[in-house]
């Protein structure tokens, strides 16, 4: 898939935006960040500051502290609808001004990668949280229930032409092939796990997990 070609996920996410009743959904600090919504639109503005800044917002208001929200299921199928378009290929940062004058600036990468790290590491989260979340399950439940569609989105970058965008399709995949609902994927990807999991790559323990998940002997690998 070209990057730069219009994603062909089964959501529309002009469409979703409008159906979604925001109203009744919440993230954790509507006192301080932007409505869900606004972070979402952002996400695809003209100016990659307003991008970055979104991504950050999506980043610390969809899931913070571990805690999933009635707002973070139908913002994650937004994200996962938009990864193929052309505008998330931006330059971006996240970094606040405080933390740009602690650890200085930081090297801009593409929106997209960003999308998918904060997809993946949220599966994560939300693996480690099922049947004790710190939040309610239901909203755990429905972030989880879209696995088929964060596949859907992801696994078409897995051969991008960037390396930090199919590192992080490779971050997301990952914990998405240990679900049940994914199980029979995995056979597909087993290759690719493998080759993460013997590597030395920023993604090995989470390859590891994978195979691990599948009832593979890991001990060599730790």
């Amino acid at each position: 898939m070209n990057d730069d070609a219009e994603h062909d996920g089964r959501v529309d996410p002009g469409a979703l935006l409008l159906q979604t009743d925001w109203n009744a959904v919440e993230h954790c600090c509507p006192d301080v960040a932007p409505e869900t919504p606004v972070i979402l639109r952002e996400l695809l503005d003209d100016d990659p500051d307003v991008q970055g800044f979104a991504l950050r917002c999506l980043a610390e208001a969809l899931v913070r502290g571990n805690v999933f929200y009635t707002a973070t299921a139908p913002a994650a199928r937004y994200v996962a609808a938009i990864l193929g378009d052309p505008r998330t290929l931006a330059q971006v940062t996240d970094r606040s001004v405080h933390e740009v004058y602690d650890l200085g600036p930081q090297t801009p990468f593409p929106l997209r990668a960003g999308l998918m790290s904060w997809l993946g590491d949220s599966v994560v989260d939300a693996m480690a949280q099922q049947g004790r979340p710190y939040g309610d399950q239901e909203d755990l439940d429905a972030f989880l229930d879209l696995a088929p569609e964060f596949y859907a989105a992801v696994r078409p970058f897995l051969t991008s032409g960037s390396l930090e965008i199919r590192e992080a399709a490779l971050g997301a995949l990952l914990p998405l092939l240990r679900l049940p609902a994914l199980a029979d994927r995995g056979p597909a990807h087993r290759d690719q796990v493998l080759a993460a999991a013997f590597g030395a790559g920023p993604h090995r323990w989470r390859a590891v997990d994978t195979l691990s998940s599948w009832g593979e002997d890991v001990s060599s690998l730790l």
